[in-house]
């Protein structure tokens, strides 16, 4: 495959399996192209609110030979329940993304979720729809932590860490940076929602059954 995507993406690349994607807030559009060339999808959608992001995507489809659909809009709202199965919402931050999903006019039969910041306020807007989380994996890129987050609705949540998620071979590096700046951030104040998630991470037993792509 000839773009190349970074470990986010890679890893968001390999937990979707088949049928359609659509990629909210696409960008240049290399996820669902490369989902298209990998023959992981039969169809793809790009969305963005910015005509000269779908008009980047809609280039690199046409490079490379796919048919990538561009829908313009903001969030879900120009999707439909029949136009897709999984949804991508990568490179945004938690509070965006849930604003996006309790706007949207559906749901879908899969979410996958790359928070940039604040990725607790996804997972509890999940757990309070009780949708089940079926995958967060911890990935590292350019130096920075971040959480791959699948969601499945036609599954009740299950009971797990609002914090992190356990799984990906960064996990135990994540652990080892986090506790330590929680330390440094207790020294300073008191928090009680710190030290929670102290609490948990001390406790955690890392899955590393899907790592990193």
């Amino acid at each position: 495959m000839r773009i190349r995507l970074g470990e986010r993406l890679n890893t968001v690349l390999s937990l979707i399996e088949g049928g359609r994607v659509c990629d909210v807030g696409t960008d240049h559009g290399k996820l669902p192209v490369a989902a298209l060339l990998s023959g992981r999808v039969s169809e793809a959608i790009a969305i963005d609110i910015s005509a000269k992001s779908l008009a980047k995507a809609r280039l690199l489809a046409e490079q490379e030979g796919v048919p990538l659909r561009c829908l313009q809009g903001d969030g879900l709202t120009p999707l439909s329940e029949k136009q897709t199965d999984t949804v991508v919402i990568a490179g945004m931050g938690g509070a965006e993304t849930v604003k996006i999903l309790s706007e949207a006019p559906c749901t879908f039969s899969k979410y996958i979720f790359v928070p940039h910041k604040n990725a607790p306020l996804v997972r509890k807007y999940l757990k309070d729809n009780n949708t089940r989380i079926t995958h967060d994996i911890a990935v590292k890129e350019d130096k920075h932590f971040y959480f791959v987050i699948e969601a499945d609705p036609s599954l009740s949540w299950q009971e797990k860490s609002l914090y992190f998620g356990e799984e990906g071979v960064a996990f135990e590096e994540y652990r080892a940076w986090r506790l330590q700046k929680i330390e440094h951030l207790l020294s300073l104040k008191e928090d009680p929602s710190l030290r929670e998630e102290k609490e948990e991470l001390s406790h955690a037993h890392p899955a590393t059954d899907r790592a990193e792509s």
